[in-house]
């Protein structure tokens, strides 16, 4: 039987849009990040390039802490918007930045909150999300003669051969779901295969 545990998603890579509501000018980016620390670097480096921007708002999330600063915009209707929409896609491991200039019309609250919203929502649909899989990592010593057989029946989990200088042996690295694959090398290998590492990792696999 395969076992698999579906977890949070990531953006699979940086990306950056603009909406224009009213004449204010709304610049979102989305970065992968995978700490507070690095968030404020990224902070830090758009405030610099956007001296005369209105607010600079931003929502960030990892498995563990989230955060958000509305930089002065109406409280609530900024980075706590913002943070909601990456919540409900459970969108783990990134940094929300929307940059506004306003642009002399008021939007008032609802209108603050779509803005905002909408910002987000938009940027997103221009990169690639990502679930994020755990899978187990194997480590696998195979003798000489089974590796073309091991290769046969595992392409899809085998990742990477090293060769032994003593030609008698490769090790072998899978990752897979399956937690059952040691057992299928080792009947695939009349039990010569032997297991030298084994961990469990988070594997990103992008939404089609």
């Amino acid at each position: 039987m395969v076992y698999w545990l579906m977890m949070s998603t990531r953006i699979h890579f940086n990306t950056s849009n603009t909406l224009v509501i009213k004449h204010s000018e709304f610049i979102t980016h989305l970065e992968r990040v995978f700490s507070f620390e690095e968030a404020k670097a990224i902070l830090a480096k758009l405030k610099a390039a956007h001296p005369e921007a209105t607010h600079i708002t931003y929502a960030y999330r990892s498995h563990n802490e989230e955060r958000t600063g509305d930089d002065g915009e109406v409280p609530g209707t900024a980075g706590k918007t913002e943070l909601k929409v990456l919540k409900e896609q459970d969108i783990t491991d990134i940094l929300a930045v929307v940059i506004r200039y306003y642009g002399g019309t008021n939007l008032g609250i609802n209108g603050l909150v779509h803005a905002y919203m909408d910002s987000v929502i938009q940027a997103l649909k221009t990169t690639q999300l990502c679930e994020l899989i755990e899978m187990q990592e194997y480590s696998v010593r195979i003798p000489i003669e089974k590796i073309d057989l091991i290769r046969k029946f595992n392409k899809e989990s085998l990742k990477e051969t090293t060769f032994e200088e003593d030609g008698f042996g490769a090790m072998m690295r899978f990752i897979s779901i399956d937690l059952e694959l040691m057992t299928k090398l080792s009947n695939q290998t009349l039990g010569t295969a032997v297991l030298v590492s084994q961990k469990t990792i988070l594997e990103e696999v992008p939404l089609t």
